[in-house]
């Protein structure tokens, strides 16, 4: 392995050949003797010295002569400490002549020990050398020799110094000698270079960053003849641009600045991916770098109108970086560009200048300070059609991060481009649309939105919004919102950050009213997505914060509207859609009440034609619902209409699932009437319909457990009919001959629900009946299902039986035959008494009290069937207390 450099300076020729791997001899060849020029400079030396400085010089070589000798042909010992003792004589304070007559002597001895085998003796003759160039006048002379062998240890394509502590203090010399003679680097500039392309890519993080600024002070002291080999040092710096540790990263970002700044600039194509990554860096100081580096370009690159494509896009992410202060230097830096571009396009831009428009107002609204100035915006306006298909591409990939630093990076675009990007409209909007989907980015694609409001005519933004929304097709871009409920959620939650963006008195009514029809036709708020009714209840509160006083002929529209958002919405969104409602009343100067009052004719009417195609899910069904439950007393001016279509939607060929829920809407109205008297006097009216034409054909037993909950569900609205008072005792003769088979035949029903509803049912219609409606006859036909239910398997039900067999006993009359009638009572005694001894002392209370109640008909009678069990009783408890009671 044999490296040879040849360099001229002062009529001396070095030759550095490799020995072995750990000594390097040094050979100087010139016309009298090898020794002439070491032997020049110390004469040189020794002619600016005093007498006095000349003796001391010579007393302290004296002294040191051994050492120095030893430094060749000692011991490892030795070698230690002849260094020791020469770098404590050469410590002292001396003047800075006698330093420099010393250093001509020691310099070869100790570049020598740079190879030796001993690492201490390399660190320490490094450090000699170090510290005496530092000290000394005038080291150009010496550079022939510090440079090659700095090569020889430093530039091979092997690693040969082994110690990465004594690289680093070689590279500080390095950078130490380019600090000391900047006059001398060109002759020296290709060999640094050499080292340079190697030690960048050396495993040690110091080495590396000591490489990057010897790069940066040699660009700067060498252009000329650094330009001409510029090109070699590219790899090393991008192969370690994504090192592990953020202050090499940031320095190489450095290198790579002042690399391009003084080379060749051609290469910024491939350089550019590699800092656009550096963007998406977690460490502010590597980020900051970045930006520093690109705004430096974009005021000193040669040829840099050329690259501003390129350069934009980097300096813009910058803007909107998270940090405030890498965010404000990358504005003052871009601030920079555009006054210098000014300044060489004075003549071409002086008409725009001059008649500049002001839009101080639109960046209020986007909360940003100052507007750009004019050299700013006119670069980016310049080259938005080069730097957006690949934004708007980038925008739509599947990497989050890339995503979110395209969406900043787009809103910086659009803001600096301001109405400019008109002509890229329909592809912006599209990619907003498809980038919306992402949670990731809705905070930034609404900022976006927004810029694009605040600098684009509403009439241009509105026809691609509706027509994405419609699910038509134009131009090159097609939406395929019509079978997508996804992306018409997106493309909602665009247009409420358009309509949020723009300026009131840019945005006529006449766009909110088209708007209006679009978001009210069905196929955009009819769907099961519920994103989409976010987006749905974001844009009407848009509307109504800017054009809501002129929204009057929409109010019916808006109101079915939010009435549909708030029966599929729950807890927040629920409380901001009642929200909606209120201030779409108050806008017109109307409560709650008679804004429903106004809208309940429409309704129905609108619902009328359609209800008899409804099922469980139908849109119409869900806002039919809501309506009833909020529109409180309304309802009674629409009953006629309302029964209608609960008559029609609960028969038996309806859809179960749609059955039962028309029963619980049922319920819950006729639950909350009577706290209305408008609206109890409207259900009492329809009772007897109600219960007739409604309830009762869906008690009728039918096979199945989708059959039993129809049932369950007639019956519970059954209970909240009655339980509500709004069936009288005239009604109730009406329908007492239907309802009272279908009660007693639903206590043997399977569903357990269905028989405990039932019985409460049944105790109701006997107390509101009484003995004006039924006879004993009557009577005579319900006890015995009665007592087959205190066998139940449910004590809550067989609790509701004991309480309806005392409603039972109340409506005996006095003049009951009780002979006539004995058997009947034997059955209903004997069967009491059964479970007057059951295990469960609620029943035992429950059977106590009916049998004080049904005692007083025939008091012997019973105390004869009482004497015949008691016996068999576990406790006499209660036989006792009934005996007691009627043998007074």
């Amino acid at each position: 392995n044999e490296y040879k450099s040849y360099l001229s300076y002062s009529e001396t020729m070095v030759e550095i050949k490799e020995i072995t791997s750990d000594e390097v001899m040094i050979e100087t060849e010139s016309k009298d003797s090898r020794n002439v020029n070491n032997n020049n400079m110390y004469q040189k030396c020794k002619e600016n010295l005093s007498p006095n400085q000349l003796s001391q010089v010579e007393e302290l070589l004296q002294g040191m002569q051994r050492d120095i000798n030893c430094l060749h042909d000692g011991t490892r010992f030795t070698k230690k400490k002849a260094l020791d003792r020469i770098k404590a004589q050469i410590s002292a304070r001396h003047d800075q002549e006698v330093l420099t007559a010393l250093f001509a002597s020691l310099c070869k001895p100790l570049l020598t020990l740079f190879s030796d085998s001993v690492e201490r003796c390399r660190e320490a003759s490094v450090v000699m050398v170090t510290d005496m160039t530092s000290r000394i006048s005038d080291i150009s002379p010496y550079l022939p020799y510090i440079v090659p062998i700095c090569v020889m240890r430093l530039g091979q394509k092997d690693i040969v110094e082994p110690s990465e502590e004594i690289r680093q203090l070689l590279l500080e010399l390095l950078v130490q000698l380019l600090s000391l003679c900047p006059t001398d680097v060109p002759l020296f500039c290709h060999d640094i270079m050499i080292i340079l392309a190697r030690t960048i890519t050396d495993p040690f993080p110091e080495v590396k960053k000591l490489s990057c600024t010897c790069l940066i002070n040699l660009a700067k002291l060498a252009p000329r003849h650094f330009y001409t080999q510029a090109n070699s040092l590219m790899a090393p710096l991008l192969h370690s641009i994504s090192h592990q540790h953020q202050k090499v990263r940031a320095m190489v970002v450095r290198a790579i600045g002042a690399l391009l700044n003084h080379g060749d600039n051609k290469m910024i194509e491939d350089v550019i991916s590699h800092l656009a990554q550096r963007t998406f860096d977690p460490c502010p100081p590597v980020r900051e770098a970045v930006y520093e580096v690109v705004g430096g370009w974009m005021c000193t690159l040669m040829d840099r109108y050329s690259y501003f494509h390129r350069l934009l896009p980097l300096i813009l992410t910058g803007i909107q970086d998270d940090v405030p202060e890498i965010s404000q230097k990358s504005r003052d830096l871009l601030d920079a560009a555009g006054k210098l571009w000014e300044e060489e396009n004075e003549q071409d831009i002086k008409d725009e200048v001059d008649f500049e428009q002001e839009f101080a107002g639109y960046y209020g609204a986007l909360e940003v300070e100052t507007r750009p100035r004019i050299g700013c915006r006119i670069l980016v306006r310049r080259h938005l059609g080069k730097i957006l298909p690949g934004l708007l591409n980038d925008l739509n990939t599947w990497v989050d991060e890339t995503r979110l630093k395209s969406a900043k990076l787009l809103y910086s675009l659009l803001l600096f481009s301001e109405e400019q990007s008109t002509q890229h409209l329909e592809k912006v909007m599209y990619s907003l649309y498809k980038a919306s989907l992402s949670s990731v980015l809705v905070s930034d694609i609404d900022r976006c939105a927004q810029a694009l409001a605040q600098f684009i005519e509403p009439k241009l933004w509105k026809e691609f919004v509706i027509t994405a929304l419609q699910g038509s097709s134009t131009g090159e871009v097609k939406s395929r919102v019509g079978v997508s409920p996804q992306l018409c959620t997106s493309c909602l939650r665009v247009l409420s950050s358009l309509i949020t963006g723009s300026l009131p008195e840019k945005l006529s009514p006449e766009i909110t009213h088209e708007i209006l029809d679009t978001i009210c036709k069905p196929e955009v708020n009819e769907s099961s997505h519920s994103p989409l009714y976010i987006e749905l209840s974001a844009v009407v509160k848009s509307v109504l914060n800017i054009h809501g006083s002129t929204i009057s002929e929409y109010s019916c529209s808006l109101l079915f509207l939010l009435l549909r958002l708030c029966s599929v919405s729950t807890g927040d969104e629920l409380i901001a859609n009642e929200t909606l409602i209120v201030q779409l009343g108050e806008l017109q100067g109307k409560d709650l009440m008679e804004l429903y009052a106004e809208h309940a004719p429409t309704l129905v009417e609108k619902l009328k034609g359609v209800h008899k195609n409804w099922t469980r899910h139908s849109p119409d069904h869900n806002l039919f619902g809501e309506f009833l439950l909020r529109s409180g007393p309304t309802v009674s001016t629409i009953m006629p209409d309302v029964y209608g279509i609960f008559k029609d939607c609960t028969s038996k060929e309806k859809d179960p699932e749609l059955r039962m829920s028309m029963f619980t809407l049922l319920g819950r109205l006729l639950r909350e009437a009577p706290t209305t008297s408008d609206a109890a006097k409207g259900f009492s009216l329809y009772s007897v319909e109600v219960i007739r034409e409604v309830i009762l054909p869906n008690l009728e037993w039918r096979a199945g457990r989708t059959a039993g909950m129809v049932r369950c569900a007639a019956v519970s609205a059954l209970w909240a009919l009655l339980k509500s008072e709004l069936l009288s005792l005239a009604q109730l003769k009406q329908v007492k001959e239907e309802l009272m088979p279908q009660l007693v035949a639903n206590l043997d029903d399977d569903d357990c629900g269905t028989r405990l509803v039932s019985c409460h049912c049944l105790n109701f219609v006997l107390l509101l009946g009484g003995q004006e409606c039924f006879d004993p006859d009557s009577l005579h036909k319900i006890y015995l299902e009665l007592l087959k239910r205190l066998d139940d398997s449910s004590d809550e039900l067989r609790v509701a039986v004991t309480k309806t067999f005392i409603t039972f006993f109340s409506l005996i009359p006095e003049d009951y035959d009780r002979e006539l009638y004995k058997a009947h009572l034997q059955a209903l005694y004997r069967g009491l008494l059964i479970h007057l001894d059951d295990p469960n002392a609620a029943i035992q209370e429950g059977i106590y009290n009916v049998l004080v109640e049904g005692g007083k008909i025939h008091p012997a009678y019973l105390c004869d069937h009482i004497d015949n069990v008691r016996h068999k009783h576990r406790s006499s408890l209660f036989c006792d207390k009934l005996l007691a009671l009627f043998r007074k």
